[in-house]
């Protein structure tokens, strides 16, 4: 306040200069007083460099437009911590955040980058730096909370030391067993060289620091100090008791300093040098506040050199407060090389962008600390290229090598997927078998991914393989060589008939009923027994317009022509009454092949009519059975197929009918007895076959079908031919005119 009022009585709101020569202000370390500073210096347009802070609040221009800091807000070291976290897969963590605004503000963007990006948190500590009865409550609950977590890695939020915010509790077993992860807000000065100034909790912890740099002469400047050349310069007391141990002059400073550095304070030479630390503890590149500072100061110095150069003058009676505003604009457009050598420039924000270091600490049993670099994160970067780790140069908790891991449950192996717990964080899950038809070849995958429906699992639900093809195959088929053969033998059985007849062709028996009918119909059944080969075998387009079509055709022809049989037995015998109108019909055969040829065609033309509008084709079923392929015929229109179904059945209906009329006629005409039986085992034959084929599928509906048209053409050759074939073979008297009638 003296800086804005002037130097007798702070004012607030007036000035008692006359000349206000205050170009800027330049702090402050932490982030609780630099907010406060910034409140103020906002009101007066006073511009304000801070070298410590990352309070996100500050980078919000329409709230501080005069405020600029050398490093980058919480958002980005955040981010860095996430990244880190997801690098090592490390999804199950804890955060201990310090009760007030920084803690409070870098916790909340910790929980919301740590959600995006599938981490979850266990608990979260809300630390007091002050020591009350709530901090000792809290510190018990703190602990009882440590002892039941199973997270592994803690993320440290906020500007306060784990010291202050433990004291003794930083080495409780439960925090020994954590290894932390420490932001850049927590200032270096919490680290020091000595490892007694080392919790034992922070042993193998990773740290993000904000870059250093050597500065010229800095180093040897320091080195020369000692508490003779400056003996009220308290800061440098304050330094000689943290590393050299030495009492200061405030017995009560000296009582915290023990409690709390667990260090015995004893009086010391006051011509003690720096230069004289074992190992050259004080470095300006471990206290990088120093850097900062430094950068600070140069990039004001830059503004103004700059504002002045433009403006080109320098007058007494010139106000520094007439340039305020004016300032702000250089200080946003500040871009230049640093002597230390690092490129400094302001973004949008008013932050001064930097790569962060992350720092691995171990204290060794020599009383020293190893301090190695385990890597960058560069925000400047592209994505993916922004943080490089270096893990072999890591040391973990207990010096080990080895990568803890802290996970809330292990990755699903490949094959499975995770199931969530009820009522429990994203991260906690159950691991299950892929679904029937899915696979999942990666780890820890949340969904399985369903095959395509041409491919099936394998045995370890990892890849996706082609699924192995059903059909009735002659080389893995047993049943279809046995159709094969029988179909053979039988169409070889039917010729041998047909041979017979014609060799017999002009005896009674052949000549009785029309022996031109016995031919078509013995051609016919021999068709019949061959057209199983189109049901066998790997079904293509024209095999699937065939089958059908094919076997319905002959079959019609199979059924008209004993129906034709039936028809002139039935108007032989009614021939013979005296005065019969059917005398005429006797010898006349032209509407008997009429009437077959009519009976035939429907047939035919509903086959053409069903290849035409929609016929038959080859299809891969993949639904029937979902870890194979069935390649069958898909009959394109159903109707069509139950057509020509229900057509041979009405034209064998018929036939039945009309034989069984006519089974009683004269001994010499009793073919239609056999025609009977005939169409009995064809009937039976294709009643019981409907109900089997729409009850089965794949390769069982072809296997139904083909026994059913070896069945149905096996009856009729059997109980037509066969007794005909036995009088003429074997009972050759019989088969004589006056054989024949005496019969």
């Amino acid at each position: 306040m003296k800086i804005l009022t002037g130097p007798s009585k702070a004012i607030p709101n007036y000035s008692c200069r006359q000349r206000d020569k205050l170009a800027g202000v330049i702090g402050d370390l932490s982030s609780p007083t630099t907010l406060q500073i910034a409140n103020v210096l906002n009101l007066y347009g006073y511009a304000q460099i801070s070298f410590g802070t990352t309070y996100t609040l500050l980078t919000n221009k329409l709230l501080y437009p005069s405020f600029y800091q050398m490093l980058q807000s919480d958002k980005v070291q955040t981010l860095a911590i996430v990244k880190l976290l997801k690098h090592f897969g490390w999804t199950w963590i804890g955060i201990i955040a310090a009760d007030d605004d920084s803690g409070e503000s870098q916790s909340r963007e910790l929980v919301r980058l740590a959600t995006l990006h599938g981490i979850c948190i266990e608990f979260m500590l809300k630390t007091q730096p002050q020591i009350s009865n709530i901090r000792v409550e809290r510190t018990a609950i703190h602990k009882r909370t440590l002892k039941k977590s199973t997270s592994k890695i803690v993320v440290v939020c906020g500007s306060v030391s784990l010291l202050t915010m433990y004291g003794e509790d930083s080495e409780c077993d439960e925090m020994l067993k954590k290894t932390f992860i420490i932001p850049a807000s927590w200032t270096v000065h919490y680290f020091s060289t000595k490892s007694s100034l080392l919790p034992p909790a922070l042993n193998g912890c990773l740290a993000f620091t904000p870059p250093s740099r050597m500065m010229p002469k800095l180093e040897h400047f320091s080195e020369k100090r000692n508490l003779a050349s400056q003996p009220h310069d308290t800061l440098l007391e304050h330094m000689w008791a943290l590393y050299f141990n030495c009492k200061t002059s405030s017995p009560d400073w000296n009582n915290l300093l023990e409690h709390f550095y667990k260090i015995h304070l004893h009086n010391c030479s006051r011509d003690i040098k720096m230069e004289e630390l074992s190992g050259r503890i004080y470095n300006t590149q471990i206290f990088g506040t120093s850097y900062h500072v430094y950068k600070a100061v140069y990039a004001l110095a830059q503004a103004l050199n700059d504002m002045t150069a433009f403006f080109s003058w320098n007058s007494e009676d010139t106000h520094i407060q007439t340039y305020k505003n004016i300032l702000q604009h250089f200080i946003r457009r500040v871009n230049f090389i640093d002597p230390t050598g690092e490129h400094v420039h302001v973004n949008e924000n008013g932050e001064i962008p930097h790569i962060y270091n992350i720092r691995n600490y171990m204290a060794l049993e020599n009383l020293t600390i190893l301090d190695k670099s385990a890597g960058i994160f560069n925000p400047m970067a592209s994505e993916g290229k922004q943080l490089i780790i270096n893990s072999a140069n890591i040391m973990w908790k207990y010096n080990s090598d080895e990568i803890p891991s802290s996970r809330c449950s292990e990755d699903c192996l490949p094959g499975q997927r995770r199931v969530l717990k009820a009522g429990i964080h994203l991260c906690c899950f159950d691991c299950v078998q892929c679904s029937e038809g899915e696979i999942s070849n990666q780890k820890d995958r949340a969904l399985c991914i369903k095959c395509p429906s041409y491919e099936w699992p394998d045995e370890t639900k990892e890849n996706c393989i082609q699924k192995p093809t059903e059909y009735l195959s002659y080389d893995s088929d047993p049943i279809c060589l046995i159709f094969s053969a029988l179909s053979i033998l039988l169409s070889i059985l039917t010729s041998v008939v047909l041979g017979i007849f014609a060799v017999f062709r002009n005896t009674p028996i052949v000549k009785a009923n029309n022996r031109n009918l016995s031919f078509l119909l013995l051609v016919s059944i021999m068709l019949s027994f061959l057209c199983v080969f189109l049901f066998l075998g790997r079904p293509v387009d024209i095999t699937c317009m065939l089958r059908q079509t094919t076997y319905g055709i002959i079959f019609s022809v199979v059924v008209s022509s004993l129906l034709a049989k039936t028809i002139m037995v039935s108007v032989a015998f009614k021939a013979t009454k005296p005065s019969s109108k059917w005398r005429k019909c006797v010898g006349v055969k032209i509407p008997i092949y009429v009437m077959l040829f009519t009976c035939s065609f429907v047939q035919v033309v509903i086959c053409v009519s069903w290849l035409c509008i929609s016929p038959p084709f080859q299809e891969m079923n993949t639904h029937s059975y979902p870890e194979k392929i069935i390649i069958q015929c898909n009959e394109g229109s159903a109707i069509a197929f139950y057509t020509v179904l229900g057509y041979m059945g009405f034209l064998a209906a018929v036939s039945f009918v009309v034989a069984f009329l006519a089974r009683k006629l004269p001994d010499r005409f009793n073919e239609a007895k056999y025609i009977t039986f005939s169409m009995l085992v064809f009937c039976n034959v294709w009643v019981t076959f409907i109900p089997a084929y729409v009850s089965v599928m794949g390769k069982n509906t072809v296997i139904v079908e083909v026994f059913a048209i070896l069945s149905s053409s096996t009856g009729i050759l059997g109980c037509i031919f066969f007794p005909k074939c036995y009088i003429i073979l074997l009972k050759p008297k019989m088969n004589t005119r006056k054989g024949l009638l005496n019969y």
